[in-house]
């Protein structure tokens, strides 16, 4: 149940795709003075050394994040994204790579908080290490599907909320999809990140499809196909519920610089891109 770490994934091309997106919306939301929350339904350990044998043992952050720190290019919504994981290496080589929770903690401002929830007790006990004199930051030992939608309607009543699990149990997808349900119930206003894998799988199909179903207003949904003719992963996607109104018009050609970098190297065949901005 609690085998799953993700440093054996960090800096792949889907952790890519995905803190590409958090630090877009992240950055957008901080455009008013208002303050708000992230909450991250599963951190992980925040940061992960590029050394450590957990990410020596897949290496899949060479066909990701190391080839797109690679890109010359002036989009500055990519460039925001890659400054922010270049400051975090000290502008020097990559040591580092940074989880969601921590890019956000990096990102936000000092009068906004954060609240982290992570049940692996290694990572566990790594993150409250990497977040040890942050007073911006909760961080619980606790299950977010019996403990996150509590938390709402927040009392900054603005939140990004990361749903991002490792869908490794077999009934996560319905867990997620029930999670967003009861969240989005409470606070509607909510912006939503929900990542996934993509699966051949009937699961993994029916969990993008029915929430399509549910024709949430204001959705964005992103898929980045992998060249994987095994039973692993596919690729990842992402909804973004209550996603800036200009978030295409913003980075749809970001995107395209990432999914042509990553397509030369053989990763990506495929990139969907639609909205429904009402």
């Amino acid at each position: 149940m609690l085998s799953y770490r993700h440093g054996y994934h960090a800096g792949n091309a889907a952790d890519v795709l995905k803190h590409f997106i958090l630090t877009y919306v992240l950055d957008y939301i901080k455009k008013k003075d208002k303050s708000f929350i992230f909450i991250d339904s599963h951190a992980g350990a925040g940061k992960y050394l590029i050394s450590d044998p957990y990410m020596q043992k897949n290496k899949e952050y060479l066909q990701g994040i190391k080839k797109i720190l690679q890109l010359k290019n002036d989009n500055i919504f990519l460039k925001k994204y890659l400054d922010l994981i270049k400051s975090i290496n000290f502008n020097s080589d990559l040591k580092i790579y940074p989880g969601s929770c921590y890019l956000a903690a990096r990102s936000l401002r000092p009068n906004d908080n954060l609240h982290f929830f992570e049940l692996h007790p290694t990572e566990f006990l790594n993150l409250k290490k990497n977040f040890k004199n942050d007073s911006r930051i909760i961080i619980e030992n606790e299950d977010s599907y019996q403990k996150l939608s509590k938390l709402l309607p927040p009392k900054e009543k603005r939140a990004v909320i990361l749903i991002d699990p490792s869908y490794e149990l077999k009934d996560e997808y319905d867990q997620v999809f029930k999670m967003l349900s009861d969240c989005y119930k409470k606070f509607p206003l909510g912006v939503y990140i929900i990542w996934y894998p993509i699966l051949k799988s009937k699961k993994a199909v029916s969990f993008a499809l029915n929430i399509l179903k549910r024709n949430y207003k204001n959705l964005s949904h992103i898929e980045m196909i992998t060249d994987n003719l095994n039973s692993g992963m596919q690729g990842s996607g992402l909804f973004i519920l209550n996603c800036p109104w200009s978030i295409e018009k913003d980075i749809k050609n970001s995107l395209e610089i990432i999914f042509d970098c990553l397509k030369k190297n053989n990763n990506v065949s495929k990139f969907t891109f639609t909205s429904n901005i009402n």
